[in-house]
Formats: C-alpha cells, structure tokens, sequence
C-alpha cells in the first residue's frame, strides 16, 4: 500500500524540540520577574503603610513618657506598673522595647507591627492579634519591623532612643540578626520584597530604598547591603559620619 502525503505522520526532531525549549524558558524568563514584581506589589505597599502607622504609635509614645522606647522608660513603666506582663521590655530585639507601647495610656493594636517577610528563619505572616493578654504582646512572628536606637554615650549596657529628626526610627526588610547591627553594617533580606526595603524617619517620612542598595555578592542573591560611602544616618554639621552611634535591632527571629 502506498503512504500518501496525507496520512503521513511526522514527529519532532530533536533540534526542533530543542529550540522548542528554548524558545520557551527565553519567554517564561522574561515574564516571571514582573509577574513577581506585581505580586510583591501589595506587601511593599502594607509593609510602608504599617510604617506609618508605627510612627503615629511611637511618636504617642514619645509624647507620654518624654522618649522613644530605650532602656530608661523601660525602667520606670515597670515601676509604675508592676502588675503588666507582656514580655521582656529590653534586650537586642525590636520586639522588646516595641512592647513598651502597650504600657502607655494609648489602646495600640498588634497590626502596625506587620509585614509579610520571610527570611533566615524570620516569619511573619499574620497581623498580630487585636487583643493582648498578659505575656502575649509581640511574640515571634507578629513583628517585622527592626527598631533604631543610640548608644549611651557613658554606659555601653544601656541602649537610648533616637532624638534627631532626621534620623531613622524604624526599618522593615532587614536581614534578622541575634545581635544588634552598628549603623551602616546591616544587611537586608533579598528575598521578602525582591531588593526592597524600607526606612522610617523620625520625622514620618517612609523611603524605599532600592536604589541605595546593592547584592551582597557572598550571599546567592538573599542579602543586600549599602555600597561603600552610603549611609543611612544624619552627618554632623561638618560632615562627619554618625553612623557608629547607631544601633539597629532586628526582630525576634
């Protein structure tokens, strides 16, 4: 029997398969980044507006006890109110001296304090309850913000709070840490907001900083820190860097 040109069957070469692939991973490649992207849209966009909401609740905080959470309104809120628990109030995590908040007169929820990262063991994928228990207040995976503080010039134990206004007061996106990051050493976690991380000012103002950053080549990608000659603090008048006088905690990892 004769095989006519129209029940002959023909299957793919190899070569064809090939630039089949090919074709396919160059398109997939192209598109995955800004799909990514987009999906990451919302979590940069929660993690600066909860930043915002941080400020208002530290700055009623500032306005209550004559500070930012440090060691000293540590000291006295227990004082004064020795019959609330919610946790340690001091230490080389955030959490701590962010749960200084909940002995001020204000009614403060667990939400500002969220962020959707995930990185070297830190999860934060809730919001936080609406209602706090004694012990409950920011436990591990209910905060994702790191928190700024000065050194005390005279006892290196004791931690202050920041006072210039154009100084930072919080960050979120930051590679998490068991020991306090000195000024311009931290590290950002890659791979929460894809490069993103963000800075709170004393004075309100939340900035992006993707553009300050670059890879940290020793890290596969996961790790961003400040190129050379970059800083995240005030200089003094004539120029000179503060940086050292900073402390940057990380949150509970």
């Amino acid at each position: 029997m004769k095989v006519t040109a129209l029940n002959k069957k023909k299957g793919f070469t190899l070569i064809e398969l090939m630039v089949v692939i090919g074709i396919l991973a160059a398109l997939a490649s192209i598109g995955y980044g800004p799909i990514l992207d987009h999906m990451n849209d919302g979590d940069r966009q929660k993690a600066s507006s909860n930043l915002n909401s941080l400020h208002k609740v530290l700055q009623g905080f500032k306005s209550d006890n004559g500070s930012y959470p440090c060691d000293s309104t540590a000291e006295r809120l227990q004082e004064e109110k020795p019959d609330l628990n919610f946790g340690a109030l001091t230490g080389d995590t955030s959490n701590a001296y962010f749960r200084q908040v909940y002995y001020s007169p204000s009614n403060v929820s667990e939400k500002p304090f969220f962020a959707k990262v995930s990185c070297n063991g830190l999860a934060v994928a809730t919001e936080g309850d609406e209602k706090l228990a004694n012990g409950a207040a920011l436990t591990r995976g209910e905060n994702a913000m790191a928190y700024v503080m000065h050194k005390n010039s005279e006892d290196p134990n004791m931690k202050d709070g920041v006072t210039k206004s154009n100084a930072p007061l919080a960050l979120c996106g930051i590679y998490p840490s068991t020991t306090p990051y000195v000024g311009d050493t931290v590290a950002f976690d890659g791979s929460s907001f894809r490069g993103h991380a963000f800075l709170l000012s004393c004075d309100g103002s939340v900035k992006d900083l993707e553009r300050d950053l670059e890879e940290d080549e020793s890290s596969d990608g996961d790790k961003y820190i400040l190129p050379s000659g970059k800083s995240l603090f005030p200089e003094t008048k004539k120029g000179r860097s503060t940086a050292d006088g900073y402390l940057i905690l990380s949150p509970e990892k």
